[in-house]
């Protein structure tokens, strides 16, 4: 089980399979990405081939795609199982992804729906290609990552959006050193649209802080090994 007591697989492959709309969709691959949490990279087999020919003529009408995602998928895409008792949590996710739409695929992924996967409901989101800030937290300047943080908490600041789960694995940095943000459940809507007036703007000043100090630590513990 995990932290929030929800069973895992043990020992056993994740499905191929989840129903999104009216298609049920088959991976090629998947892999549970962190044994604590229930999400899940899944490589897709290609779409039928009437729907590939169609594609290009869809680009030029975006509302067919929108009207139909699950015919549309790109080839990798991550799926988040609702945790067991995230009821609130999980409907409170949907509802933001629905609130910042228009930065969807830019600074946070793209959400194509709620399907069924190994019975659950689940979100179907778009796949990063990037490293998270945990990752990267050796290498990284203060300065780079201080602004990445930055533009992407004031991209939701600017539609009443306060983050609080500053955790360095909530944030990717992709092509650019643009910062995308993850794990929208517990954010609080409908707050100001101020940046200089936002607790976004004092949780990066709190996280630079707290990173500082451990790469002081990690610093000193290894010029004392």
């Amino acid at each position: 089980m995990d932290g929030d007591g929800e069973p895992l697989l043990q020992n056993a492959e994740p499905p191929l399979e989840f129903r999104l709309g009216s298609r049920l969709v088959v991976a090629k691959k998947a892999k549970l990405l962190d044994p604590r949490r229930t999400v899940y990279r899944l490589d897709l087999k290609p779409p039928p081939l009437l729907i590939a020919l169609i594609q290009p003529v869809v680009s030029l009408c975006p509302w067919i795609k929108a009207r139909w995602p699950e015919w549309f998928l790109p080839p990798t895409v991550i799926l988040k199982k609702r945790k067991a008792d995230w009821e609130e949590e999980f409907e409170k996710e949907k509802q933001v992804y629905n609130v910042l739409k228009l930065i969807q695929g830019n600074i946070i992924p793209h959400f194509y729906g709620e399907a069924v996967y190994d019975g659950s409901p689940t979100l179907i989101l778009s796949f990063i290609d990037g490293k998270t800030l945990f990752e990267l937290r050796h290498d990284l300047s203060e300065d780079d990552l201080r602004q990445g943080l930055e533009k992407a908490l004031a991209a939701l600041t600017s539609y009443g959006v306060e983050y609080t789960d500053m955790k360095l694995d909530n944030f990717f940095m992709v092509d650019g050193g643009r910062v995308m943000v993850i794990d929208l459940e517990q954010v609080e809507l409908d707050t100001t649209k101020v940046w200089e007036e936002s607790v976004n703007r004092a949780n990066v000043q709190g996280f630079m802080d707290i990173l500082n100090i451990r790469r002081k630590l990690a610093a000193h513990s290894i010029m004392g090994a």
